[in-house]
């Protein structure tokens, strides 16, 4: 005998998936920096500390501004364009507006 179980749950997984997937899409596109904007939140890997992303911030040419809420988290000012661009290749595994996590950059 077989279990009795629906069969409509790969049809469930398949909407779940496809859910989150665009909601990851949208914090995607929203949470990207303004072009031009001064200031960016740099996310450094976890595993690397808060003393050496200072450093790669420093060399990338920005001046951090405050720690976010992990110390992998930091807000960079810079000015000129590329400044993205050079926190990525610093090691950043991502940079973000960091008004549009407001509450998750800010350490309380």
């Amino acid at each position: 005998m077989t279990p009795n179980r629906p069969r409509h749950w790969p049809a469930a997984a398949i909407t779940i998936f496809l859910a989150l997937a665009g909601v990851a899409a949208i914090a995607r596109f929203e949470a990207r920096p303004r072009p031009g904007a001064p200031e960016v939140a740099a996310i450094f890997p976890p595993w690397m500390s808060r003393e050496r992303a200072v450093a790669e911030v420093a060399r990338s040419g920005g001046l951090v501004v405050r720690q976010g809420a992990l110390q992998s988290i930091l807000v960079v000012h810079g000015d000129g364009p590329g400044l993205a661009d050079r926190l990525y290749a610093a090691g950043a595994l991502a940079v973000i507006d960091p008004v549009a996590f407001g509450g998750c950059l800010v350490r309380r």
